[in-house]
This record gives C-alpha cells, sequence and structure tokens, in this order.
C-alpha cells in the first residue's frame, strides 16, 4: 500500500473507533439500569469490535511509521 492509502485508512479507522467506543460507554451505562437483558451481550460484542479497531489502528500506524 502507498503511504497516501494508509493514511487514509488510519483516519477511517480512527472514526470508526471513537464512534464505536463512545457507544460502546453509552451501552454500559444503559445496562447498570437494567433495561434490556441482552444489552450486556451487546455491549461485550461492542467492546470486542472496538478492541479490534484498536489493534487494526495500532497495526496501521506501524506500517507507516516502518514506511518513511
Amino acid at each position: 500500500m502507498k503511504k497516501e492509502e494508509l493514511i487514509e485508512h488510519r483516519d477511517r479507522i480512527k472514526d470508526h473507533l471513537v464512534v464505536w467506543i463512545v457507544l460502546t460507554i453509552c451501552l454500559q451505562i444503559l445496562t447498570v439500569f437494567h433495561i434490556l437483558a441482552f444489552l450486556k451481550y451487546v455491549v461485550w460484542l461492542s467492546a470486542a469490535y472496538s478492541i479490534s479497531l484498536i489493534i487494526l489502528w495500532c497495526y496501521l500506524e506501524f506500517k507507516l511509521l516502518h514506511l518513511k
């Protein structure tokens, strides 16, 4: 991949990461009030997806650092 493509992917991942982390926090707050029983599973899936996005973002950062 070219440097510009990596930067574009990294920025897109960063935007998705911010949205998913905020969503995970909001859903966790809702689980405290026991609104829906299955919500805790959704929170776990959201947290797992956020962690995978963090790993992908770190990988892209690592590739960008060694590309220069």
